[in-house]
């Protein structure tokens, strides 16, 4: 029958992670560990936070920067408001009661030079009375400064001042947030935690592992293939991946064909990579059939009913006349795979049926021989 054949190659391996595929993660400073949120096994997203140290010092510091921001963001919006009507009632209210403080002292040393003159007050009297009156105008000359000064607004080196202290304020913040992200372990990619070594409680530094993720949209197909197939097999062709354990299977491609021959199994290797989107987890056992070669419309024949000619060695099939004798056809064949092959000949034409059993036996009775 007529009929495509593919021919294919049967090998067998394990999956490996892909380039850059495996990660060993480890913190970036030193500290103690407080929480390790995955396990062995579990799939995790890119981002996702697995482990973290201790970081309440850190939190207080970004806790404290933040409040320095506020309480700077709260001053420099003063600064460029300048004087709010309360403050300037506050300072005129201020002022009147330096100026009537002022007059009090002023009449007081009037008073006292004035009893000095006919020998009532003493020398002392009159000094302590005009130094009162000194204190009371340097007072007042204060509150009235710090009027205008309220008055003519904000001034540019208190905004410029003021700023500065946000600033400072918010660098001083995203300090504190880079020192705590340095205590969280994140995914750099999605993928499959594999390994596991370390627990809450225990102190690390950089050197320190703690976890390892794989990529397994990543991961690799790597079977060994003797001399014979790798002869066979090219990059691109296609593959049929069946892991073991796992019912479907998964479309690939041969990545790559090393020419390298292992001296001990006297096999090379081959890698290939699953079609985008496929996850398998490496260290699994894995069986891969790589379509090596496909004939179409092919006359196709069982393979057992294939014999050699005890002369030539050509391969022959046998066809049956109707009347109890057999027709040799000596055929050439283009591809063999698993339990078909296909044969070529042109003593094949309008031939529907070929002998599947006991071929042999008729070697010596057949008729024909043409040649193909």
């Amino acid at each position: 029958m007529r009929r495509t054949l593919s021919g294919t190659v049967i090998a067998s391996g394990e999956v490996i992670s892909g380039p850059d595929a495996e990660a060993n993660l480890a913190f970036p400073t030193a500290g103690q560990i407080s929480m390790v949120a995955v396990a062995v096994g579990d799939h995790v997203a890119q981002g996702e936070v697995l482990a973290r140290l201790d970081d309440r010092i850190a939190q207080r510091d970004i806790a404290q920067a933040t409040a320095d921001i506020n309480a700077a963001q709260a001053q420099l919006a003063k600064a460029k408001a300048g004087a709010r009507p309360q403050e300037l009632a506050q300072n005129r209210a201020l002022v009147g009661g330096a100026t009537a403080k002022a007059q009090a002292a002023q009449a007081e040393l009037s008073r006292q030079q004035s009893l000095a003159t006919v020998g009532i007050a003493s020398r002392r009297d009159v000094e302590q009375a005009r130094a009162a009156y000194a204190d009371a105008l340097a007072d007042l000359r204060d509150k009235q400064q710090a009027g205008s000064l309220l008055i003519a607004g904000p001034r540019p080196q208190d905004v410029a001042v003021a700023q500065a202290q946000l600033e400072q304020a918010l660098t001083a913040q995203a300090t504190a947030r880079t020192r705590a992200s340095l205590l969280t372990l994140t995914a750099p990619f999605s993928g499959v935690v594999t390994a596991r070594f370390k627990n809450p409680g225990e102190v690390v530094d950089s050197t320190t592992n703690i976890l390892t993720v794989v990529n397994s949209a990543e991961s690799l197909v790597d079977v060994r293939l003797s001399e014979d197939q790798a002869a066979l097999v090219s990059p691109g062709d296609p593959a049929r991946i069946a892991i073991n354990g796992a019912a479907a299977t998964i479309t690939g491609r041969v990545d790559t064909v090393n020419a390298a021959l292992d001296p001990t199994t006297r096999t090379l290797e081959a890698r290939i990579a699953p079609v985008a989107g496929s996850e398998l987890r490496p260290g699994a056992t894995a069986s891969a059939t790589i379509t090596v070669r496909t004939v179409e419309d092919a006359y196709v024949v069982p393979a057992a009913a294939l014999v050699r000619d005890p002369d030539t060695g050509k391969p022959l099939v046998f066809t049956s006349l109707g009347d109890g004798t057999y027709r040799r056809i000596p055929v050439r064949i283009v591809l063999q795979s698993g339990t078909y092959a296909a044969v070529q000949s042109s003593r094949l034409a309008g031939v529907s049926r070929v002998v599947t059993s006991g071929a042999y036996e008729l070697l010596p009775f057949a008729v024909g021989g043409d040649s193909s």
